[in-house]
């Protein structure tokens, strides 16, 4: 440690707080910015995972549900048969807050989301003003860090709210333990709030565990370095730092034991690959992240990104030397100052957890969301080399002119590119353009969605080719020939409708839906008898779907079978009461049947 600069001094009890030295006006002054940069998504839609992590999930919109938010992954109520990675009760009981208040209201979550990141860049600035022990460059971390594009993500999509609210809950969780190591007398209580807030963030997402790293390495470098571990004579040097972190080891077990109950193990990889390959995509994966923090231009919702099964110059060796020459600055910089190395752990760990792709399938492994955490560590590192500019005349309490029109510059290009960047997520149709836009056929479910989305709008002719593209690309996903019979269906093109909804129909396993729609175009081409027969074939897949009996009953009303019609009207009202078409159809059987009488 002799190598590094002094440390920051310690706190004695009933001194004054550090932090008090922090300029709070400039610290609002820098909240503020953030929250005015991200204002235009106030008047954004919901979108993509939206529709059904929000508008269509029954979990959200009940304080019944609540309990089951800790027995279930995210979308357990929307899909009860998944084995999803998500168990995040806390953001789903954010979720329901938010539709208690605003409900359909879509502003009014945009409102808390820019909130949750406003309150992130501030708590950024503390943190910077704690490892640092120096005001400006912890204003210019608050400003890197709530400017910067890589978050319109996690800003101005909804469904990107954990990483935001990750980020309070760790950062202060990880105040709290400072103060706990500082604070004579309370050191108790300050404990027990940062393992509140870590439990917070656990139950926000995943990713939270990455702060027993980040503890553990500020222990290692003894900081603050108010208490001193015993240490005995042969004692290894870690051995005390990590009986020091021994109750957030201990509520991560637990955290860890009611995850896998939760989600039925651990986790459930996507992709099944070999660790051979999923160590080879890690070089230009990093390299990938590197690029977006140092150049945030040009970003996407997606961006396909391939798994790396052969090595080459390129795809690892490029990649390899760039991380080696970054890891060599970074160690050079963090021997010459105590500060900087205790920032690199919050560049550094958080992006461990996402290198285990194989959990999210080739061309879905990078987003920019996952650098939210990571950025925090970059914009105190960036904040330090800005304050190394040192030419330039006195401004704004001692700042060098060079460092304030350099923070300037860093505020009028992050909002210009916050501006440009973040229209993709003003509705389904910004959305789904853009994305299809860089991924093509190469990813389906974008494909899909984009279609959905042109069809939904009326634009027929252009969602019918995406669909045939999808089809092309993909000749057995079935959902692709349904939506494309389906959308004909409804415009009455009832031949196209038959030739996409038979393949639909024939798929393995079979699809209810499918041969429900089948059934309805060759009724309405009055072929009646393929009409009952996959209507019937609908009713054995799934005996309880709504309109499928009234259906049936429809076609049997018409071949003049009354009594078996009368059935079908009647178990579809004792599946929905409310059915008025089956119930007028009913009345109007048993008058016949009594005026025949």
């Amino acid at each position: 440690m002799s190598k590094h600069e002094a440390g920051p001094p310690t706190v004695a009890e009933g001194a004054i707080d550090p932090l008090a030295n922090v300029p709070y006006r400039w610290a609002a002054a820098v909240c503020a910015l953030t929250f005015l940069t991200y204002l235009g998504t106030l008047r954004f839609q919901f979108v993509h995972d939206d529709r059904g992590q929000i508008v269509g999930n029954p979990a959200v919109q009940s304080w019944h549900a609540v309990p089951g938010y800790f027995s279930a992954h995210v979308w357990a109520a929307v899909g009860p048969t998944f084995l999803a990675n998500d168990y995040r009760p806390f953001f789903l009981l954010w979720l329901r807050i938010n539709d208690a208040v605003f409900g359909p209201h879509v502003a009014g979550w945009h409102f808390t989301t820019v909130l949750a990141h406003v309150a992130a860049s501030y708590l950024v600035i503390l943190l910077a003003q704690r490892i640092f022990r120096d005001w400006p460059t912890a204003l210019f971390s608050g400003l890197i860090f709530g400017l910067h594009p890589v978050h319109i993500e996690a800003v101005a999509w909804i469904s990107g709210v954990p990483e935001p609210l990750l980020a309070t809950f760790l950062i202060s969780a990880y105040l709290c333990w400072l103060r706990s190591r500082e604070t004579a007398g309370r050191s108790a209580v300050w404990l027990v709030a940062s393992l509140a807030f870590y439990m917070l963030a656990l139950l926000t997402k995943e990713t939270a565990v990455v702060l027993l790293l980040i503890l553990f390495a500020s222990q290692w470098m003894n900081f603050p370095c108010a208490i001193e571990l015993p240490r005995r004579h042969g004692m290894p040097a870690w051995l005390p730092a990590l009986k020091a972190l021994l109750p957030f080891v201990l509520l991560t077990v637990v955290y860890v034991i009611i995850r896998i109950v939760a989600l039925r193990g651990f986790s459930h990889p996507v992709a099944r690959i070999s660790w051979l390959t999923v160590s080879l995509t890690w070089p230009s994966l990093l390299v990938f992240y590197l690029r977006l923090l140092f150049w945030p231009v040009r970003l996407s919702p997606f961006y396909g990104l391939q798994f790396v099964f052969r090595p080459t110059i390129w795809n690892t060796v490029l990649p390899l030397l760039t991380l080696l020459l970054v890891a060599v600055a970074l160690r050079k910089w963090a021997a010459r100052s105590r500060p900087v190395a205790l920032a690199i752990p919050w560049l550094v760990f958080p992006v461990l957890p996402v290198l285990d792709v194989q959990v999210f399938g080739d061309g879905n492994f990078a987003h920019n969301r996952y650098l939210y955490l990571s950025s925090v560590g970059f914009a105190m590192l960036m904040a330090a080399a800005l304050r190394r500019l040192k030419f330039g005349r006195p401004l704004l309490g001692g700042v060098p002119s060079s460092q304030v029109w350099a923070s300037v510059f860093l505020l009028l290009l992050f909002g210009f590119a916050v501006q440009v960047e973040d229209r993709c997520y003003a509705n389904d149709a910004a959305f789904y353009s853009y994305a299809y836009a860089r991924m093509g056929n190469h990813d389906p479910i974008i494909g899909m969605d984009y279609a959905n989305t042109l069809a939904e709008q009326g634009d027929y002719d252009h969602a019918a080719k995406i669909y045939q593209g999808l089809i092309e690309a993909h000749p057995t996903m079935w959902n692709a020939y349904f939506n494309l019979g389906y959308m004909y269906y409804q415009e009455g093109q009832l031949a196209g409708a038959v030739r996409y909804l038979q393949p639909a129909a024939s798929a393995d396993p079979p699809r209810a839906a499918a041969r429900f729609y089948l059934g309805l175009a060759d009724f309405k081409m009055n072929r009646i008898d393929e009409a009952e027969a996959n209507l019937r074939s609908a009713i054995a897949l799934e005996p309880t779907a709504p309109n499928y009996h009234f259906a049936l009953g429809v076609v049997l009303k018409v071949r003049g079978n009354l009594p078996a019609a009368l059935t079908e009207f009647d178990r579809e009202l004792e599946l929905n009461p409310a059915h008025q078409a089956a119930a007028k159809q009913a009345a109007e059987i048993h008058q016949r049947v009594a005026g025949r009488h």
